[in-house]
């Protein structure tokens, strides 16, 4: 176990002026909310807003009012390798998850492979476009395959709040999109979910399902007040080795689990979201930074059998390389970890490979997704991230691998 300083993987700081105005909030009630989803709207430029406990409860709601709009449609396409809790929400909402593999350096789905599933199905409800880490997907190539009117395009921006695609906000570019305000995220509020949509039948829908959830209980409250104040505390590097020592709290784990609470967000996280977009600019100004100096760092090493994904100019929430020779992925990973640099691998399996799910699926392998769960690791990105630690990491990546 190690002791000291200790980089976390990902950091959505809150300060002690966001507190304050979390507290202030609860005092608000229901016109805090009302200002949030305001500003919401007027950001992304959208008629409809939402907000619930989780970005997975986000989603859980979203795909509960497609179901009501179309209830002969059962079946939701995704990514093979995404977050567990894309296909968790898809079992909690009772529907059929159906997997798709993902072009080669790419989070996006293979569209050749998507192209022949979607002339073989009628029961498609929604396809899942995923901004993983904050790379767009190609959402516009996407709806431009879909022939069949009542499939609708379920955009996972969960990890993309800020980003932009073409001049377009990641988020509205699916015809409903779902955020995550939890740790880690482009901005937190501890946890929180936004579900936008310009649609007006999708947002009736939506109204009558978000209108009958229950709101945090005063001991739910409690603790998503105490739990703001010590990620306040502990997701500094000086302190973060504290909760990682802790077993119980699981950090870094990556849990399959459809029983999570939906619920209404409270005037406590919306309160904490007060200058929402001052934080975000900040936060990815910082992020884009630090991608920036990993893809330099990394086109200068070019070591065999490390690749990097995608763009440097994002804010990525985390840098992701692939790493083919699993021996020295392994070394990576223990000496960070040893060091407290923040490496991390990424989702353990594919989708396909969750236990829970063994069986469920009609397609069968999935390369690519497949490959990425035993290749990937993440370097951080976030502010609290020093030139003393880009440099003792990068030697320590060139050191390992080469």
């Amino acid at each position: 176990m190690r002791i000291g300083r200790t980089l976390p993987p990902a950091a959505a700081p809150i300060g002690f002026t966001d507190f304050s105005s979390g507290i202030c909030g609860i005092f608000e009630g229901e016109k805090e909310l009302e200002r949030f989803q305001s500003e919401l709207k007027q950001y992304f430029g959208v008629k409809h807003c939402f907000l619930v406990s989780s970005g997975k409860a986000a989603f859980v709601v979203a795909l509960c009012a497609l179901r009501e709009l179309f209830p002969e449609r059962d079946e939701v396409l995704i990514p093979a390798f995404t977050c567990y809790s894309v296909p968790s929400s898809i079992v909690r909402a009772g529907l059929k998850i159906r997997l798709c593999d993902l072009q080669v350096d790419s989070f996006d789905f293979d569209f050749a492979q998507l192209s022949t599933m979607l002339s073989k199905t009628k029961r498609l409800l929604a396809i899942v476009p995923t901004h993983l880490f904050g790379f767009p997907a190609d959402v516009a190539g996407l709806r431009r395959m879909i022939r069949d009117q009542e499939i609708t395009v379920v955009e996972d921006a969960a990890q993309a709040m800020g980003e932009s695609w073409e001049s377009r906000k990641l988020g509205t570019l699916g015809d409903v999109s779902f955020f995550s305000l939890g740790r880690g995220k482009a901005f937190s509020t501890v946890e929180g979910g936004i579900i936008l949509t310009d649609r007006d039948d999708i947002a009736e829908a939506l109204n009558r399902r978000v209108r009958s959830l229950p709101s945090y209980g005063i001991w739910q409250l409690a603790r998503l007040i105490v739990n703001a104040g010590g990620l306040m505390l502990f997701i500094h590097p000086l302190l973060f080795w504290i909760p990682r020592s802790i077993p119980l709290l699981k950090l870094g784990e990556t849990l399959f689990d459809p029983q999570f609470r939906i619920l209404r967000m409270s005037a406590f996280q919306a309160g904490l979201a007060r200058n929402w977009r001052k934080r975000i600019e900040a936060l990815r100004d910082a992020r884009k930074k630090s991608a920036n100096r990993w893809a330099a760092i990394l086109e200068k090493t070019r070591i065999q059998g490390l690749r990097y994904l995608g763009s440097c100019s994002r804010g990525l929430l985390r840098f992701p390389m692939r790493l083919s020779d699993p021996g020295k992925r392994e070394s990576l990973l223990r000496e960070s970890d040893r060091r407290g640099l923040g490496v991390m691998p990424l989702y353990p399996t594919s989708i396909n490979a969750i236990p829970e799910l063994s069986g469920m699926f009609q397609e069968k392998g999935f390369p690519v997704a497949e490959s990425y769960s035993s290749e990937l690791v993440t370097l951080p990105t976030h502010g609290y991230l020093t030139e003393d630690d880009v440099t003792e990491l990068g030697a320590l990546v060139s050191h390992i691998l080469e």
